[in-house]
């Protein structure tokens, strides 16, 4: 790893040239080429065992600012304690009275007693233990005058965001808002309710009873569905047999090319082109001489429509 160097600070047009390496001289005692004076590329010259490779972020020195050389604190992993308020709400200002302290900060029975110390170390304690019963007394109250401050700061804070909230809120209109509103009527302007729909419950009732007609119609259509699927079901193919015997029926040489009229040479020939409104013209004049013509022919319509009511007589399908 290639040592550290240090880095010059931005302060001034002479840190950035020498940071940058550009020379401001003009001797040419130390140049023999015009172009190394402007040279960004560092010289080992002189700095015997301090060469920075090229592939090093310090290959060129960039200006830092003066806080980037300052000493960073190592990070510290972990939070600090929540401190305890020593104050609760609940006793208001009970530890600040000449009651708690002294029973906080006793004073020993021979002290009481005023009797003398019996060696010079007794006499220092005493003194020690009266400067710590001061500073006990003016500790605590100093704490409980920076809570007092804290909290009035707290709730002067409160209220002037409140005032300022309040006079925001009942301010009167700005003129720039009250030139470029639009033309509206005080009594529109005034109206924010939309006013409910007086035939609202004949609309819900209508629209009640039009989804109840459409369940039963789709409930209706289902059951003739199955009706249907149970009538088909009499030519399913369910074994092998059957199914050896219809592919042997349709896949021969000769389907295709002979039996009714509607085979083509494809079985996907088998579904012909619409009907034009030429042949349904021809159709209603009983001009047609189509070969198909038997399709549509009033038996098959009249056999059909019996078909129909028959269905709707038995309620199934036939």
């Amino acid at each position: 790893m290639a040592p550290p160097l240090s880095r010059p600070s931005i302060c001034g047009l002479q840190a950035a040239l020498s940071s940058c390496r550009i020379s401001t001289t003009t001797t040419t005692k130390t140049s023999t080429s015009p172009w190394r004076a402007f040279s960004t590329t560092p010289s080992t010259s002189g700095r015997a065992g301090l060469a920075v490779p090229p592939e090093s972020p310090k290959y060129i020195t960039i200006p830092e600012p003066p806080q980037a050389s300052e000493p960073k604190l190592p990070k510290l992993k972990g939070h600090l304690p929540i401190p305890r308020d020593m104050f609760p709400k609940r006793e208001g200002n009970r530890k600040v009275k000449p009651g708690y302290i002294a029973a906080a900060t006793k004073v020993s029975k021979a002290e009481l007693a005023d009797q003398p110390p019996k060696s010079e170390e007794e006499a220092r304690h005493r003194v020690m233990a009266a400067a710590r019963r001061s500073a006990f007394a003016s500790g605590i109250q100093g704490l409980y005058v920076r809570k007092t401050q804290r909290v009035q700061r707290t709730q002067a804070r409160s209220e002037r965001r409140r005032q300022a909230n309040q006079a925001a809120a009942t301010a009167p209109e700005r003129l720039d808002d009250v030139l470029t509103r639009p033309t509206v009527r005080t009594s529109t302007a005034l109206e924010t309710s939309v006013a409910a729909d007086p035939h609202r419950f004949a609309v819900a009732e209508a629209s009640r009873a039009r989804h109840a007609q459409q369940a039963a119609l789709r409930a209706e259509a289902r059951r003739d569905s199955i009706a249907q699927l149970y009538v088909a079901a009499q030519s399913f193919i369910i074994d092998e047999a059957a199914l050896e015997a219809r592919v042997n029926h349709i896949f021969t040489t000769e389907y295709h090319k002979l039996g009714s009229a509607d085979r083509g040479q494809s079985i996907w020939d088998q579904e012909r082109a619409p009907i034009s409104v030429a042949d349904l013209q021809a159709q209603m004049n009983g001009s047609s001489t189509k070969m198909t013509e038997h399709r549509r022919s009033p038996v098959l319509k009249t056999t059909q429509r019996q078909k129909s009511v028959a269905e709707e007589l038995t309620g199934g399908k036939l």
